[in-house]
């Protein structure tokens, strides 16, 4: 007789609430990350301008991101869930205002710090959240919900700054405050089993420095950070790099399409196997696909360019939800919300850098030599997952833990 078919993690309680709360959230923060640094060109921005809007973005982030911690603390997870909302959807209607790049730079910093509190606290809401042995389905599912409105938004970003004012555009970037409905039922169900005794993720017992945990997690945190450096530079500057608004919209439909899929399909697959061989394929596609983006800019060939962008977004996804995985993985139960923290820098900063990188890059030499140093990046990242050895997970999930070994009875008729 065949075992059941597990239950949908959909239906876990929490999850619905967090699904929809991320989906407003990062529909705002997708749809401005390519318009706003091109709102920022309009007034007059250089490429490095234009990058640096992204870079301080991502730095307002990260710094917020290092206080998330105390305001759970102080202001309990409805609350700060609240205020990361409006953070991030009020400033862009101050932000339509203007395109003169110290008023984008000043609200796009509002926007970051607004971004921080919403990554972490997503990210540790899938982590307490998920049913006994399904966190990578969880963080799949997760990943899905935050990758949506990219395929959707971020494609459509160069269609309707070429169609409509800027400034309208802009002010969209309000959607996450439409969040709002769905939080206090989120930071409820988060507490509730955040604070369970039965839970694994209740509250902390043993949990290790910033440095030890930094050494558990640091190449999880290494591939994470050069994807992400890759897909902020494309997200960034594919407005600046392609020929037309279509190709534009072609190129970052395939890149966030085939993301959203692959962070989806390798959150299951984390459940099933051991996600480091996958980490470092995956880490030599995003080479391929850098490679090949590198070739493409300028090139007569028009398949070349969306090609490269297809396997760079299966890399971008799938790293995404694997080093999430492992980075829960070999924090170990205790150290769940610091591992947040740290995945949430390393890809908001690996974002940021990768825009500004390429921002020099194009302002010094050209776009196609920013995504060939990335590549070479990429492909020493993927050799070295794949050749150095590994320590083993201290919370890995039940399926892929080492069965213990049945002991032998003795045969009856041989000594």
């Amino acid at each position: 007789m065949s075992a059941p078919a597990k239950e949908s993690v959909v239906r876990a309680p929490g999850i619905p609430h967090l699904l929809v709360t991320v989906l407003f959230c990062f529909s705002g923060f997708a749809l401005l990350l390519p318009v706003s640094p091109e709102w920022a060109v309009e007034g007059g921005a250089d490429a490095f301008g234009a990058g640096l809007v992204t870079a301080v973005l991502m730095a307002a982030t990260v710094l917020t991101q290092l206080f998330v911690r105390t305001m759970l603390r102080r202001l309990g997870w409805t609350r700060t869930l609240v205020l990361g909302a409006l953070l991030l959807g009020l400033p862009s209607l101050l932000q339509a205002l203007s395109d003169h790049l110290l008023p984008v730079l000043l609200t796009t910093a509002l926007r970051g710090a607004g971004f921080g509190i919403v990554t972490v606290c997503g990210a540790t809401a899938a982590a307490v959240l998920a049913p006994r042995g399904r966190r990578g389905a969880v963080i799949g599912l997760y990943g899905l919900a935050i990758a949506l409105p990219q395929v959707v938004l971020t494609p459509a970003a160069p269609w309707l700054t070429d169609t409509f004012a800027l400034p309208p555009v802009i002010a969209c970037g309000v959607l996450p405050v439409l969040a709002l409905p769905w939080t206090r039922s989120l930071g409820r169900a988060v507490e509730a089993r955040a604070d369970s005794p039965a839970s694994p993720d209740g509250p902390a017992r043993n949990p290790v420095g910033a440095t030890a945990l930094l050494r558990r997690i640091r190449r999880p945190l290494a591939v994470l950070l050069l994807v992400t450096a890759a897909g902020g530079a494309v997200l960034t500057f594919a407005p600046q790099f392609t020929a037309t608004p279509a190709l534009a919209a072609t190129g970052l439909l395939a890149l966030t399409a085939t993301a959203a899929l692959a962070r989806w399909g390798c959150g299951e697959l984390a459940d099933r196997i051991a996600p480091r061989p996958i980490t470092g394929i995956l880490a030599l596609t995003a080479c391929a696909g850098l490679a090949l983006i590198a070739y493409g800019i300028g090139s007569d060939r028009a398949v070349v360019l969306p090609a490269g962008l297809l396997l760079l977004g299966a890399a971008y996804g799938g790293l995404q939800s694997l080093t999430l995985v492992q980075a829960f993985d070999y924090a170990g139960a205790e150290n769940r919300h610091a591992a947040s923290v740290a995945w949430n820098i390393g890809y908001d900063a690996g974002t940021g850098l990768g825009s500004l990188m390429l921002g020099v890059a194009a302002h010094v030499a050209t776009f196609s030599a920013g995504f060939t140093v990335l590549s070479a990046l990429m492909a020493l990242a993927g050799l070295a997952v794949l050749l150095t050895g590994h320590h083993e997970p201290v919370d890995p999930p039940a399926s892929r833990r080492p069965r213990t070994p049945r002991t032998k009875r003795p045969s009856l008729g041989k000594r």
